[in-house]
């Protein structure tokens, strides 16, 4: 394997700061221009802007190869290092040949001012993706295959000992469709582990819940339960954040996107799962959906999820469905676009070009 920078202090678990509202990172966009070179393989080729804003995020060429990747820049004044925990992450993934949905890791680098990694790059956001679909959800054979594979990403990171802790459309993305490969554009990875948690020690124990947990500062509309209650996350709290995503990916939309306060939100959320309140949440929906729910409400800190089980509901809701699970719902405007590339504009990103 070629030289790329990597010590063994990267492979070791960072210790972080506390994360609160303020935690966005220092954005500097377009601070770097195009053919400019970061580190000794790389020149830029165009900022992209990430769906959360927490992270300086370019398109770079190397040098040699011409490939493309995404570069991910943190300034040195950072107060909370999130790049060097997504570097250890990705170090953990590699270390353990897990699966396609996490991008690899090609270099890191370290200059005067910045720290920067390059890693895969991606395609659409499913945030995105969701978006442009006919009113703006997916078909409900592709959203339940495409939850099967975002739910595949979560358990790899389990397995590893992580839990993800901000689960939502935009940390999931696409492959990135170059013309001759289809089988990308059907393959969602898992992105953006700056906020990721072992909850896991080397000898496959459980670490006991923190006296002072984090504060939550992901996405309102995919909150779990627990962020207002301010408990320690769990593997459950991946999974409540990742049903919300797939009820929003397959019914369009969630319904308490309308709040903006997290006590209304935590309060909806309770409602929901019984009566009038579950029929608007789940109403249209496979019955599958009901079953996953209360699976995962069911959980407590310490418990390993089924998630085989899971995946037999929503492989069942796909065969029932009456349609079929390929192509994908954005296949045929990936590849027109790819033949007609839009004009430069100011779309959003995660690590992914548009």
């Amino acid at each position: 394997m070629e030289d790329r920078n990597i010590t063994d202090a990267d492979r070791e678990c960072p210790q972080l700061a506390e994360f609160d509202e303020t935690t966005r990172g220092q954005k500097d966009l377009k601070a770097m221009k195009p053919g400019e070179e970061i580190g000794k393989n790389w020149k830029i080729v165009k900022a992209i802007e990430s769906d959360k804003g927490f992270n300086t995020i370019y398109v770079a060429e190397h040098v040699q190869k011409k490939k493309l990747a995404a570069i991910k820049v943190e300034k040195k004044t950072e107060t909370v290092k999130m790049l060097q925990f997504e570097l250890f992450v990705l170090l953990t993934v590699e270390k353990k040949n897990q699966g396609k949905q996490f991008c690899k890791l090609f270099e890191k680098g370290n200059e005067k001012d910045y720290n920067w990694i390059a890693i895969t790059l991606c395609g659409k956001s499913l945030r995105i993706l969701r978006k442009r679909q006919p009113g703006g959800k997916l078909s409900v054979a592709c959203g339940l295959s495409v939850a099967q594979q975002c739910l595949k990403g979560l358990e790899e990171l389990h397995r590893l000992g992580f839990i993800h802790r901000n689960v939502a459309p935009s940390v999931f993305a696409i492959g990135r469709f170059t013309g001759d490969n289809n089988s990308e554009m059907r393959n969602i990875y898992i992105l953006d582990f700056g906020f990721v948690h072992q909850y896991m020690n080397k000898d496959g124990t459980l670490k006991p819940p923190s006296p002072r947990p984090w504060k939550y500062v992901g996405s309102l509309r995919h909150m779990p339960r627990a962020a207002y209650s301010r408990v320690e996350f769990s593997r459950m709290e991946d999974l409540e954040m990742w049903f919300y995503l797939s009820v929003e990916l397959v019914k369009g939309c969630l319904p308490w996107a309308h709040l903006k306060k997290p006590k209304d939100v935590h309060d909806y959320q309770k409602q929901c799962r019984n009566g009038l309140q579950m029929r608007e949440m789940l109403g249209g929906l496979p019955p599958e959906f009901v079953d996953i729910m209360q699976m995962i409400d069911k959980l407590s800190f310490t418990d390993t999820p089924n998630y085989n089980e899971i995946y037999g509901l929503l492989t069942n809701g796909i065969l029932f469905s009456g349609k079929n699970e390929f192509p994908y719902d954005w296949e045929e405007s990936e590849i027109q676009e790819f033949k007609n590339p839009p004009k430069p504009s100011a779309e959003r990103a995660s690590t992914a070009a548009k």
